[in-house]
Formats: structure tokens, sequence, C-alpha cells
């Protein structure tokens, strides 16, 4: 604002300044560079009740002789010389002037003095504002804040009081009254440590407060009350400020309940702690008992055991005895009716019951695979493989034998990890779990075969009675009918089957449980009753690579001449060696024979040409496992196939080592050449 202090001005131009100071809401007072008044608004007029004429010309002091001016000339000085500005509150500065409001009552303000023109016409502008209005507005709200907190405090359960900074009660709420046994004006300008038993838990907490630690958590203190009895608390406390004074709150809530608790719950602990000792000395006269009762239970369970084993015992042979006699009528039957046919010179069509036979034949060998396989000791070939691509090789086979009413999907994994095992009984286990798929939908439904990745950890393991680590889950499901809780519980038992008389042998899932166990996986099956079923088979990830599949150009020439390969049968069945013998010469090798084991090693041990061993695993001397590693001791990369109908030992993974195979009876002479010729010819 350049206002003119000693420059000339025009009637006109006096006038509009007049008339621009006096339209502020606020009083306006210029001073020269000598502190005399030259600008006095009208608000001024108003509050002062001193006229413009009657103050022009005068210093401040002479206008309110009776006002403290020793902030104010301080400040207008500041602006005259060094052109600094300078804020006077009335909360710092409570009687700045004496000014009135227009009802008479003291005027609350704040003054500003600013510098508005420099060098020789240096002068400055004093603006007062009234805050009277909001001056009593904070105390208003003050006192509304200090209504609500002295409720508050006066309503808490727990004690509260204020303390200053030498120890000495200030305020103390309805509580405190109540806890202590004084009266306010007791309390009020008491030491606050005379209230607490334990001197130094109460210095320890005034301390921390004092400088201004807060504490993690409440500290106890025993209260000494009026009467002289003691209460527990618990104690917080924190540090607050208003100008230059310091306080601590205390906040002390009452425990007593709890210390009672406590010393309950302690006497029953020593209760129960003298109940066990006694108790203690009660079992020591009972062990005898219970080792008594305990050793009953045992020989009643072993006995109920061994009762549910033979039950199971005669139900397995109760049905092989069934299937096998009928196997056995068909053959001998068969074999007859062809004795008649040749005596009578009529052999024109004993070609079909020779196909019987050997058709009875056929079933019985399938029958005894699945009692080895549900038995966990079927002779078996593991191999690395892919089941995507064992499944895929399948699919075509699977179509067919679930007819077209059925859909069949195909869910292949990507990435699908490798697994070893029996190539040939994962192809029957994935068609028996088909089939009977297929049986539980007659109306139609789809049957899905999902191929996946899985991890078991050691609880799933654990419920499944396998090792944890990586498995290559094959889930197998179908929407058909669903079994019943009651009948899923046996599908695994041998000859159990839900199947019509003549329609099912129930070994298909018997044989699918062996397999599996056998190869160190896990079966689980879920079902529900209208849903359908799903059965999970887990076997265990094989880390090393697909092995490569050698590819063997079968020399189908007349071999019975010209050819000098010598092959060492050993076998105690005279008819077995028999047939062995005479496809080996059909094929064009010199045979050997020996019917037991030192025979056979008499001849190992010799200097005779030996390029395979054909020895059955089980011989009464020494097992055919044994006779190959005496073989191998003497004959460096001797080739070996062994025969087998049970061998416990061939169900390890281990079993075979390089240059070794295994053929099972009962075997066709066609796959016994073959295996003869792959193994020979192979290199």
């Amino acid at each position: 604002m350049a206002l003119s202090c000693h420059l000339p001005m025009s009637p006109d131009e006096t006038t509009a300044e007049s008339a621009i100071l006096d339209a502020v809401n606020g009083g306006l007072i210029v001073l020269d560079r000598n502190e005399r008044i030259v600008r006095w608004n009208a608000w001024m007029v108003s509050a002062s009740g001193q006229a413009f004429a009657a103050a022009s010309g005068k210093l401040l002091t002479e206008v309110f002789p009776a006002a403290d001016f020793k902030r104010l000339l301080a400040a207008i000085k500041a602006a005259l010389a060094s052109n600094a500005s300078t804020l006077l509150s009335h909360s710092l500065n409570p009687s700045l002037l004496p000014l009135q409001t227009r009802s008479g009552r003291m005027l609350l303000h704040d003054i500003t003095v600013s510098p508005v023109i420099s060098g020789a016409d240096a002068a400055c502008l004093i603006l007062i504002t009234d805050v009277t209005l909001a001056a009593r507005r904070e105390k208003y709200l003050r006192n509304q804040q200090d209504a609500r907190y002295n409720a508050v405090v006066g309503s808490a359960s727990d004690v509260i009081m204020t303390i200053d900074s030498d120890g000495l009660i200030q305020l103390a709420n309805p509580a405190a009254v109540s806890q202590f046994g004084f009266s306010v004006g007791e309390l009020v300008g008491k030491k606050a440590a005379a209230l607490f038993d334990l001197k130094s838990n109460w210095s320890l907490l005034w301390q921390a407060a004092s400088d201004g630690v807060i504490a993690p958590q409440p500290r106890e203190l025993i209260a000494v009350r009026r009467d002289g009895s003691r209460s527990y608390l618990e104690a917080s406390a924190s540090r607050w400020t208003i100008g230059s004074r310091e306080f601590v709150t205390v906040i002390m809530r009452d425990i007593n309940q709890r210390k009672a608790i406590d010393v309950a719950l302690r006497a029953s602990e020593e209760a129960a702690r003298t109940a066990a000792t006694a108790l203690a000395d009660l079992n020591q006269t009972l062990e005898q008992r219970v080792e008594d009762r305990t050793s009953q239970l045992m020989k009643a369970e072993e006995a109920l055991r061994q009762s549910q084993k033979m039950e199971a015992i005669g139900q397995l042979t109760g049905g092989i005895a069934h299937d096998f006699n009928n196997l056995l009528q068909g053959i001998s039957g068969a074999l007859n009716v062809i004795q008649k046919r040749i005596a009578s010179g009529r052999i024109g069509d004993v070609d079909r019951f020779i196909s019987g036979a050997i058709e009875s034949s056929n079933r019985a060998a399938s029958l005894t695979h699945r009692l080895l396989a549900f038995a966990r000791q079927q002779p078996v070939d593991p191999r690395p493989l892919d089941e995507n691509e064992l499944i895929s090789s399948v699919e075509e086979l699977l179509r067919r034998t679930i007819g077209e009413t059925l859909q069949l999907k195909f869910a292949p994994a990507a990435d699908l990890w490798l697994v070893r095992c029996d190539g040939n009984q994962l192809e029957n286990a994935i068609l028996n779990l088909a089939i009977n798929a297929r049986d539980a939908m007659p109306s139609g439904g789809t049957l899905t075969i999902e191929t996946s990745n899985q991890v078991l950890q050691v609880a799933e393991a654990k419920a499944r009675d396998v090792r944890p680590g990586d498995y290559v889950r094959l889930l197998i499901t179908d929407t058909g009918a669903g079994i019943l809780p009651e009948i899923q519980a046996r599908i695994f038992d041998p000859f159990f089957t839900t199947k019509p008389i003549g329609k099912g042998t129930g070994l298909g899932l018997s044989m699918v449980y062996g397999f599996v166990r056998q190869s160190d996986g896990s079966i689980k099956v879920e079902s529900e009753v209208g849903r359908g079923t799903s059965i999970e088979v887990c076997l265990p990830r094989y880390c090393g690579e697909l092995e490569a599949q050698s590819i063997i150009e079968v020399n189908r020439r007349d071999r019975r001449t010209g050819s000098d390969e010598v092959v060492l049968v050993v076998e105690d069945e005279s008819m077995v060696r028999l047939l062995v013998v005479e496809v080996l010469q059909e094929l064009g090798y010199h045979a050997l024979e020996a019917q037991n084991g030192a025979s056979a090693q008499r001849i190992l041990q010799s200097n005779q040409r030996i390029d395979l061993l054909v020895a059955d695993l089980g011989l009464p001397d020494i097992n055919g496992r044994q006779l190959a590693d005496v073989g191998s001791a003497k004959r460096k990369g001797l080739k070996v196939l062994f025969m087998t109908g049970y061998a416990e030992q061939a169900a390890g993974n281990s079993f075979l080592e390089g240059g070794m195979q295994i053929i099972t009876k009962p075997f066709t002479m066609d796959a016994l050449a073959s295996r003869i010729r792959e193994m020979i010819e192979g290199g």
C-alpha cells in the first residue's frame, strides 16, 4: 500500500483515501517515520473512542497512556528501521491496546505491524484484527472438551491420577477415591509414592514415565488402602506438558480378582499333582492286570486273524479249484476225443479239438498270471516307459472293447515323467479297468483316462503305504452307476464279483491291485452311487531315459543246418526239458541237457562252448539265478534266459542284469523260439 504521508493531496484524493481506510473491517493506523499518527480509520474511532483529529500527530503512548507498549514499540521500530513485519497475538499478549467492542466489552485483538514506504518517506502500517468471537468460540470448545474428558475420567472404572513433576497428585477420579479409601481433597496434594507398598516398583514406573519412556507392558503395584489392606493393581503411565510444566497421568487397573484366580489355579495344580502321584501309585498295582489283559486280547486278535486267513484261503482255493476243473475238463476231454479219433483213423476234424485244448490251456495260464499278480509274486520285466505313449498305442483297442455306445476321452499331461514297470501288465491293468467301467455304464456314458505328474508328501504317502516322492498319476473315471460303500471295501478281494455267474472271474481288479503294489505304487478308489467311479493309479517316477528299441531282423531261413551255436537247457521237469530241446533242434541249434543244478555246473565249468543258458528259476538244488552267477563267473557275457511259473525273487527291479531275460510259464513254443532267436542273434 502506498500511502502519502507528507506529499500534499487534493481534497478529492484525501476523501477517497479516507473512504478506503474506513471501509476496512479492522483498525488501521499509519505512523510516520517519527512514529506519529498520520492515518486513523473509522474502526479505530469506534474501538478507541477517540476521533482522528484528536489522535493525529500524536504518539501512540500519548493516545493510550495506560497501555503496555513494550512489544508494540519494538515492532514499530523494526518496521521503520529494517522493513520487518511483526505479528502480536492476543494469546501471548492479552492486553495490547485498551479497545472495546460496540457493546462496551473488552475487544480481544491481534496486531500486525508492517512497513509501507521505504527510504526518506519511511512509515509503518498497524493493522488491528478483532478476534473476540474466535477466542470465545475456542474457549467454548475447550470447555466442552474438558467436560467430555472429565465425564470419561469420572465414569472410568480404572484409577486415573494426574501427578506433577514433584510427585504430588493434582487430579484423582472417583475410582481412585474408591480404590484407596481417601477423599479427593485428601488425595490432591498427597505424595503418590505414599499410596504403594513396594516403593521400588512405583519408583521404576515413575522414573520411566518422567523420562518419556513408554513401558512395553503394565507394571504390577501393591496399593496400601486407608484401612491398611492391600490391593493389586496394574499401572501404565505417560508424560505430557502444558507450557513449561510437566505432568504424568497414571492409569491403574484392579487385578485382585485375577490374582485370586491365580491362587486358586496354583492350588488346583498342586491338588492335580497330588492326585497324579496317587494315580501313579495305583497304576503300579494295575500294570500287571493290564499286561495280562493285553496278552489275552492279542491272543484273541491273533486267533481272529487266523480265522479270517483260513476263510480267505478257503474262498481262494474253492474259486481256483472250480475254475481249474473247468479248464482241465476242456483239455482232458479234447485230448480224449483226439486220442479216439486217431485210433479210429478219423483225423480230419481233430484240429478243432486241438484248438479247444490250446484255448483252455491259455485260459489256465491267464488265471495263474492273475493269481501271481494278486499275490505280488508274478515275474515282471520292468522297463522305462512313457504312459502317454502306451495308452495311445492301445487307444484303438480300448475303443473297440468299450463299444460305440460309450465315449472315450484321453487327456495326456504334457512333459509327463517316465515310470519303470512291466508294460504288458500295465496294458492289462488299463484294459481291466476299462472293462469294469464299461460294465458300469450299460446305457452309455463317458470313460475318461487322464495322466499327470504328482508329488506325494509324507502324510499322503503314509496314508497310501508308499514312499514319499514323485509319482505318475493315471486316473480312469466313468459316469456309471457307482459302487456301494460296502462293496467298495471288497473290490480287490480275489474271486469277489458282482457280475452274474459266468460273466466274471473276480480276479480282474485283484490282478490290477497286485501289479500296482508289486511296482511300488498305490491304487485309490473314489465312487459315488449314481455319479460314477474314479480309480487312481500312482507309479513311482523313473529318472532315467527311455531304452532304445532294438530292432532285430530275425533270419527266418531254415536254421537246421550250418549253425554251430550251443544252448544249455537246465530243467528238472523232463517233459518241459524235452519240449525246449525239441524247439532248439527245430531252430538248428545244438542243445545240451541237464536235469538239475549240479550237473549243469559241471558243464558250465568245463571247456564246452555255450552261447545261451536256458534255466528254470525253481531248480531243486540250486536256483536258476545262482546257476547263472556260477556260469557268468567263468564265461563273461554269458546270455541267460530264465523260465519260471512262480518266482518271488523276480518281483524285484534289480533281479535281471545285462544279457538276462525271463519268460513266464506256460508259454507257447513259438514264443520260446522267438525269444531264443532274439537273444542269440541280437548280439
